[in-house]
């Protein structure tokens, strides 16, 4: 067995277009060629696609997705802590490489990609070696199912807990029933930021799929552009992938809700359709009207899931107001390598004290659930 990398996904497209699957819509071949096509990963975002291979005889038999990073953008999962740590003792922490889904904070269910049943500390032990002669600070595996952190624990790839908001759908018959399993103060609460909006008569609309033309698409960018502005961010996705999106297999899996106020347009939110999950990615308006972003992340989309009986919504990372709208606060997990002996230690025990302080803060929030009866 023995272990390489590519500079592009296209690399590997007979075995990652079989094999490269997930519960998501974005682990995908088509996902991840889009994103290199419209250059959005690339060495001016700082996402170079450095993707590993797994060989056997000169056969791939694995895959992980991976890529150099230049910085820490587009990651949701915060590592200025290790990135000062480097510094300190005077050593560089880019170039790094991450294992994960540009721009995107959704786990997945594999860390490894395989027609074959591969055992993972025989491939972890050459993919460390591999790390060390390509001389990168530290390798990263965010938003990784439970079980699979487990056996990275087991070597030396340190687990990091983080925590996000997802709605799960309790057989609700429709928002109605879902409103009545609430407590009453957090139910009328949600039913004001609704009403507010029906009283200004603003109307949404739902697109999914090929319905989905390329100038409803040029609004939704015009949306989150305008939005990106305000909070004086920095675009991770530019016009070209969300105008390919229109022609690519990934539009089967997409919704797009639009709210308007008799024929204007104020905003946009877009939604990707998962293995029984929808998950919340994008949005923007072009002007600021109060719940509007209420409504078109999470109100729209629960409906959207209802209706079309749809287990969980995942809508991103950060955000403790979700709560209140029936989102409740869940673990997620990451692993990490260091090619540092000098810090593998304290990196060692400040995640295990982070870890700790993470689920004390879970269960906190926890209490805040605003169901009548727990839903967690």
């Amino acid at each position: 067995m023995n272990i390489e990398s590519i500079s592009s996904i296209k690399e590997a497209e007979e075995f990652c277009k079989i094999n490269f699957t997930d519960s998501s819509p974005f682990l995908k071949y088509n996902f991840f060629k889009l994103l290199e096509d419209s250059n959005c990963t690339n060495s001016s975002s700082g996402w170079i696609p450095q993707h590993i291979t797994i060989k056997d005889k000169g056969e791939t038999i694995g895959f992980i997705p991976n890529f150099k990073k230049l910085n820490s953008f587009g990651e949701y999962i915060f590592d200025q802590v290790f990135e000062q740590a480097y510094y300190q003792i005077g050593a560089d922490y880019f170039p790094k490489f991450l294992s994960g889904i540009p721009f995107t904070p959704v786990s997945r269910l594999k860390f490894i990609y395989s027609k074959k049943t591969l055992k993972i500390k025989n491939v972890l032990e050459c993919l460390k070696e591999f790390l060390k002669t390509k001389r990168i600070s530290s390798f990263h595996a965010n938003f990784i199912s439970e079980e699979i952190s487990s056996e990275l624990e087991k070597h030396d790839f340190f687990r990091r807990t983080g925590i996000q908001y997802h709605w799960e759908n309790k057989s609700f018959s429709d928002f109605q029933h879902f409103l009545d399993s609430m407590k009453s103060r957090k139910k009328k609460n949600i039913q004001k930021e609704r009403s507010f909006l029906k009283n200004k008569k603003i109307t949404f609309v739902h697109q999914k799929g090929n319905n989905i033309k390329e100038t409803d698409i040029i609004n939704l960018y015009d949306c989150y552009i305008n939005t990106i502005d305000k909070k004086w961010s920095r675009p991770y996705l530019n016009l070209d992938f969300f105008k390919s999106l229109v022609n690519s297999s990934s539009i089967d899996n997409i919704l797009l809700i639009s709210a308007f106020q008799k024929k204007k347009l104020l905003g946009c939110s877009i939604h990707f359709i998962g293995d029984n999950t929808l998950y919340g990615r994008y949005w923007g308006c072009i002007e600021n009207i109060s719940y509007l972003h209420f409504e078109l992340c999470y109100y729209q989309a629960i409906e959207y899931a209802i209706k079309n009986k749809i287990q969980r919504i995942e809508a991103g990372a950060q955000g403790e107001h979700k709560i209140s709208r029936g989102y409740l606060p869940c673990l997620t997990f990451s692993n990490h390598w260091f090619n540092n002996q000098k810090l593998n230690e304290p990196i060692k025990n400040f995640l295990k004290n982070e870890n700790h302080k993470v689920s004390e803060t879970l269960e906190y929030l926890s209490t805040f659930s605003p169901f009548a009866v727990d839903n967690s």
